[in-house]
């Protein structure tokens, strides 16, 4: 027998035992089948489902900032008349809680003398006149919905060609509404919907657009400026109750944000006034309130 069988008689047999080896079964329970794997979630999905508390939530399943838009198309012209957002985007009682930041108009073209407003439970929030191209109206005060607000309305006086409507929705840090009360430590975000253009050494009172009763007695964590310079930088001081809180804040193109940690500064007891004292010229985007108990 040539070395060529002997090695191919030996790997025969090598390959008869392990198919011998792998085919014989130790009685007993069947060992359990492999887990499947989940498949990763969709863009935009945070892979909630009812029951369970998804990714950023609580045991409540509440959420922490999750952001959604609602767009409604109308493509047609708006003459005279008041649309009902919610009932349009289908906003229901399962967005409660959640926070109107803005909403956007797309409007293609306005008569001389049409005038577009948010309107929330019939309360004019923001209005523009003769609009053309992207329009955002923002509330001025709290807009949560089935807490500060229940309408939302876009009002249309005169003509205009709405081609879309996009409703800027966020869910509150927990979104706890009316019957359940904040739990104490925990942060709350307010924003202030500013816009507005500072000249030279101006002056902005904050305490306008806050609802002083409904927020009395919590602690100011942080106040977080978004502003641009018009030209290449400006200040803004911050001043509480008369006393500047930490040092001028220097705004330039590349840093938009900047933020102001007080210190002792409880709304309605001590703090009943909060100033922006500008220098040079600046947009001043909007200001966000970190609070808490």
């Amino acid at each position: 027998m040539t070395l060529k069988n002997t090695l191919l008689i030996a790997f025969a047999a090598i390959t008869l035992i392990s198919n011998s080896a792998g085919a014989y079964i130790v009685p007993g329970n069947p060992p359990p089948p492999a887990p499947v794997p989940r498949p990763a979630p969709y863009p935009g999905d945070d892979g909630y489902q009812p029951g369970y508390p998804g990714p950023g939530r609580d045991d409540f399943g509440n959420g922490y900032g999750r952001q959604e838009q609602k767009v409604i198309y109308i493509n047609r012209r708006v003459v005279d008349e008041t649309l009902e957002l919610r009932q349009l985007a289908g906003i229901g009682q399962n967005y409660r809680g959640f926070t109107v930041e803005s909403v956007v108009v797309d409007i293609r073209g306005s008569g001389p003398r049409a005038e577009v407003s948010l309107l929330t439970d019939g309360r004019l929030e923001e209005s523009a006149y003769s609009p053309q191209g992207r329009l955002i109206l923002r509330p001025r005060f709290g807009a949560v919905l089935g807490q500060d607000i229940r309408t939302l309305q876009l009002g249309v006086r005169g003509m205009a060609f709405v081609d879309s409507i996009t409703i800027n929705l966020r869910e509150n840090g927990g979104g706890w509404g009316p019957g359940r009360p904040d739990r104490p430590g925990r942060e709350q975000t307010v924003p202030l919907y500013v816009s507005r253009r500072m000249y030279g050494n101006d002056r902005l009172d904050l305490t306008q657009y806050i609802d002083m009763y409904r927020y009395r007695g919590m602690r100011i964590v942080a106040i977080d400026i978004e502003a641009t310079p018009v030209f290449n930088t400006a200040l803004i001081d911050v001043v509480i109750n008369g006393f500047n809180q930490g040092p001028s804040l220097q705004v330039d193109r590349y840093r938009p944000m900047n933020s102001v940690f007080p210190q002792n500064a409880v709304l309605g007891q001590g703090a009943d006034s909060i100033v922006l004292y500008t220098r040079g010229d600046l947009d001043i985007r909007g200001v966000t309130l970190r609070l808490s108990r």
